[in-house]
């Protein structure tokens, strides 16, 4: 079983919610490499594409869908 961290579930939620890498960033107080990064890091962990990188905007794909959607919910318990 592999632990996700949560501060990568709460970054994928930000780069959706914000609608960019950029602006996620820039709520978060992060760089955009670092949020790349964290996304990077997600998406290895759970072996799947999380956004559509052909997209100019943060997409999801299916399985990014997914992982939003559970990700809010273990955030929201969390908070």
């Amino acid at each position: 079983m592999t632990n996700i961290p949560t501060e990568l579930l709460r970054t994928l939620v930000a780069v959706v919610d914000f609608g960019s890498v950029i602006k996620a960033a820039h709520s978060l107080g992060a760089t955009e490499p670092s949020v790349s990064a964290k996304i990077e890091r997600l998406e290895t962990l759970l072996g799947a594409d999380l956004l559509d990188k052909s997209a100019s905007s943060a997409t999801l794909t299916a399985t990014g869908k997914l992982v939003v959607s559970y990700a809010r919910r273990l955030l929201s318990l969390g908070d």
